[in-house]
């Protein structure tokens, strides 16, 4: 009886895994950071305005904040996968997901090839 489970256990394939902490590739990386400056920049701008055009710069923002958090986002996602093959990972997950972990950090890795793509469009 002994002899079959031993034969599985050794055909068992622990996972090797890597971590990446989206809220900090956003906040972190000089591309979101200079985009939210940006942001930051325009709504200061426009507190001095009227209620009515302060809602519409306010939506304006949330939409365009909306659109450059996806493209750092969309600009991680190959170098993540990148760095996983590098790596040889089996998967990456999000560290909001994780409650404990033993894996790979890529954070710092991802950020710094995500500031090297140069300034977000928009």
């Amino acid at each position: 009886m002994a002899a079959p489970y031993a034969e599985a256990l050794e055909k068992i394939h622990m996972a090797t895994i890597g971590i990446i902490d989206t809220a900090q590739l956003l906040d972190s990386s000089k591309v979101g950071a200079d985009a939210a400056k940006a942001l930051e920049k325009t709504w200061a701008e426009a507190k001095s305005q009227p209620d009515d055009k302060k809602r519409e710069v306010l939506a304006q923002l949330e939409q365009k904040r909306a659109s450059l958090r996806q493209q750092v986002i969309d600009r991680a996602k190959p170098v993540i996968a990148e760095l996983a093959k590098q790596k040889k990972l089996d998967v990456v997950l999000e560290k909001g997901a994780v409650v404990w972990s033993t894996g790979e950090d890529l954070t710092k890795e991802v950020i710094a090839k995500v500031d090297a793509g140069g300034p977000l469009k928009g």
